[in-house]
Parts: structure tokens; C-alpha cells; sequence
């Protein structure tokens, strides 16, 4: 995950309007788009009556979303299925463009997430003010007493926000977390690596003969702990003589994979899982808007 802590890195302003910043997640979120219609255009041609193996996937895939849309928000507002599936998919992939390691996940900025919830709630307030009229919709936020008038303009407000939030805060918290830990893990690995090749290297050399001993005694004992510390011993000896040598000077050994790991737990697992709930909070938002022809 590539992610400043600072904020996203402003690349240069465009001298219009007061200035408008191009960001990393400016650049980013245009490379999803593009991305996406790309590939809307790729898998839309070609298409025939008798299926083949793209045509039937990108069909199955949209049938299960129209299926959920449909299961969450009612038939009646099935034609809202493009548009949840344009923020499911650009959600996923704005997180996802953060594994490269020089792009910015889109969705760990908060200006992509807040634009995606004032989308909703434009759309729930146009819905309402097309059943009710404005009148109407302006008198809903009295009802049922005059009283609660302020605690309903704040509950229109929060709403976007949190879902904004949620959203936001998971990936940026997501990045902040594996940012820090990398950072420890090379404080950490520089004082454990001075520390073995202290003596010319001769703690390594006594790590590395400890660990070997550790494995030979694990050939028949059979013991799942002499194992991981006779590896353990091994590396930290091996890498220590290393670092005695010259050869893996300002080296973060005890920074690799864990935060290779960490990320994709939050770029792959937890962004899909946002993706989902953002989704689904939208519909049903949206479906509250729309009911059904009998009741309105």
C-alpha cells in the first residue's frame, strides 16, 4: 500500500478557478476509470446468442449483482443495479491500485469517498423531493413534531458523512498501521543486526551453529518449537554475519513481509468487505427513497 501519512502528493495546480490541485489520488482514480471503461468496452463486444466463456462469467457476475439489488431494494428498482455496481467496482479497484506500491489507493482519500456519499444522498433527496414535492420534502423534516426538526437536519447530514467516514478511515487507518509497523520493524532490525555482529561477527557465527544444533536435535525429538527457533537462529546468524561483513548495511531485514502481508489484508480483504457495505448501505438508503408504486 503506497500511502503518504501526510496526505496525498499534490504533482502541480492547474490556473483555473482559484487552482485545482492534481493529486496522486487525482491520478489514481483517473487510472481506475479508465481502466473500467476499458474494460466495460472489452468485455461488452462480441456478444451472441450462444456464449462463450467470457460473454457467460461477465453475465453470471452481473446477474448475482442484479440479484442482490434486486433482493435489498425490491424489483421496482432494479435499474438501480449499473450504478451499484459502478461504486462496487470502482471501490474495489481504488483500493486495489494501492498494491502497486507507487499509486495511491483512491479510497484512503476522504474527497473520494465524501464525493461517493453526497452522490447517494443527492440521489435519495432528488427521489423525495420527486414523490413528496419540495413542499413535502421540507415538511418531512418537521414531522413528527416541530421539535425534531434540528435532530432531522443532522441526521440528513451524518449520513453521508459516516458512510464517507467508514469508508475512509478503514484504508487510511489500514495504511497509517502498516506505515508504522514498517517503520518500527526497521528500527528494530538495524539495533537486533548491530547488536549480532558485534565482535566481528563471532554472535553470528555462535547463532548460526545454534540453530544447526537446534534442526539435528529436531530430527528426533520431533518438536515443532525447535524447528522455529533452530530457522529463527539460522537467519538472525546468517543475516548478523552479513551485516558484520558490510554486505547488508541499512537493510530492514525484519521489515520483509510483514507489511507486505499486513497489506493485503487491507487492500484486498478489507477494501472488498468496504466495497460490499458501501454498497450496501447506498441501497439501502436509496431504496427507502424509492418505495414501491402501491405505497407511494
Amino acid at each position: 500500500m503506497n500511502l503518504n501519512v501526510t496526505g496525498p502528493f499534490i504533482y502541480f495546480t492547474i490556473p483555473i478557478l482559484g487552482g485545482i490541485p492534481i493529486t496522486q489520488t487525482t491520478v489514481s482514480f483517473l487510472i481506475v476509470t479508465i481502466f473500467l471503461c476499458s474494460l466495460c468496452v472489452i468485455l461488452g463486444k462480441d456478444l451472441s446468442t450462444r456464449p462463450g466463456p467470457r460473454q457467460i462469467m461477465v453475465e453470471k457476475g452481473i446477474t448475482m449483482m442484479q440479484d442482490m439489488v434486486v433482493s435489498t431494494m425490491g424489483p421496482h428498482n432494479a435499474h438501480w443495479t449499473p450504478f451499484i455496481i459502478t461504486i462496487f467496482l470502482s471501490s474495489i479497484c481504488g483500493s486495489l491500485i494501492g498494491m502497486t506500491g507507487f499509486l495511491r489507493s483512491a479510497t484512503a482519500d476522504l474527497s473520494c469517498t465524501l464525493v461517493w456519499a453526497l452522490m447517494v444522498s443527492v440521489i435519495i433527496w432528488y427521489n423525495n423531493i420527486k414523490g413528496s414535492g419540495f413542499l413535502g420534502w421540507i415538511k418531512g423534516f418537521t414531522e413528527p413534531v416541530a421539535v425534531m426538526t434540528p435532530m432531522n437536519l443532522i441526521s440528513e447530514i451524518a449520513q453521508p458523512v459516516s458512510m464517507a467516514f467508514r469508508h475512509f478511515g478503514n484504508l487510511a487507518g489500514g495504511g497509517v498501521i502498516t506505515s508504522v509497523l514498517y517503520m518500527a520493524l526497521s528500527l528494530a532490525s538495524t539495533a537486533v543486526l548491530n547488536l549480532i555482529s558485534a565482535n566481528g561477527g563471532l554472535i553470528a557465527v555462535a547463532l548460526m551453529v545454534v540453530g544447526a544444533g537446534l534442526l539435528l536435535l529436531r530430527r528426533k525429538k520431533r518438536k515443532l518449537s525447535l524447528l522455529i527457533f533452530g530457522y529463527l537462529s539460522l537467519a538472525l546468524g546468517f543475516f548478523g554475519f552479513l551485516q558484520a561483513m558490510g554486505w547488508l548495511s541499512g537493510v530492514p531485514v525484519l521489515a520483509f513481509g510483514i507489511p507486505a502481508v499486513l497489506s493485503c489484508y487491507f487492500d484486498i480483504f478489507s477494501g472488498a468487505v468496504q466495497a460490499l457495505v458501501f454498497s450496501l448501505l447506498s441501497m439501502v438508503y436509496i431504496s427507502g427513497s424509492c418505495p414501491p408504486p402501491e405505497e407511494a
